[in-house]
């Protein structure tokens, strides 16, 4: 059942690509700061004066754990498309967080967060977030970047239902993602401008390039593999 479950919501070709989104992230986010702890760089801020414009709100920090939801949806939708637009998804994923691994490696950066205190849950969910995620790997904004090239993606679906208006609700809800990271301080306005930037390259790799062939193979290998048929049938089987 549960197994039938998932295949409505996720079908079996997909689950590797959107596997490896995540995989993907683990490794930029986390090798990124490994190096540097390693490396001992020091890392530069790049506050600017334009970062004036937006004080601090807490109540942005609901946006801002959201976005997850948000990619969350984006992915799945895409990858539901077709075969191919679930190789370009990770295709186009792999190329942008590679970009921000090695700009988190040479060009590592940081920011002056607010104390945050005071009461209330908006407050709360801050410091938390705040005291899990350390001020570095901020340039390009890896959030930024995910929910625009979700966007730009399923500006390419065609069998999505209701598409203009699936197309504006993440076109604002990308732009809500921008500013949720800036409200909170956990970015700055040139990391969501490198995160668009970013994205976009992603997105042109993997529409103009061969590489979403390489996942189309890494796939097929996948779903023919003895760990496809364990996972399929033993632990999603029930």
């Amino acid at each position: 059942m549960l197994r039938r479950t998932i295949g409505k919501i996720i079908p079996d070709y997909a689950i590797l690509p959107l596997t490896l989104t995540g995989i993907n992230n683990l490794i930029a986010y986390n090798c990124g700061k490994l190096i540097q702890l390693w490396v001992g760089i020091e890392p530069i801020d790049m506050t600017g004066s334009i970062d004036a414009f937006f004080p601090f709100h807490p109540v942005w920090i609901l946006a801002y754990i959201g976005s997850f939801a948000f990619w969350t949806y984006q992915n799945i939708m895409i990858a539901r498309e077709s075969r191919e637009q679930a190789y370009r998804l990770v295709a186009g994923d792999f190329v942008a967080k590679m970009i921000c691994l090695l700009f988190f490696i040479f060009l590592p950066t940081t920011n002056t967060r607010p104390n945050a205190e005071g009461s209330g849950v908006f407050l709360f969910i801050t410091r938390f977030i705040y005291w899990v995620d350390s001020p570095r790997n901020l340039f390009p904004s890896i959030h930024c970047f995910v929910a625009w090239l979700g966007t730009r993606q399923l500006f390419e679906a065609k069998k999505i239902r209701h598409k203009p208006l699936v197309c504006t609700l993440c076109v604002v809800g990308s732009i809500l993602v921008f500013l949720s990271t800036m409200y909170t301080k956990q970015h700055v306005f040139v990391d969501v401008i490198g995160g668009i930037v970013v994205a976009e390259i992603g997105f042109a790799a993997a529409k103009y390039t061969k590489l979403p062939n390489l996942f189309r193979r890494m796939n097929e290998r996948f779903l023919a593999s003895k760990l496809f048929s364990f996972l399929t049938h033993y632990v999603v089987q029930y």
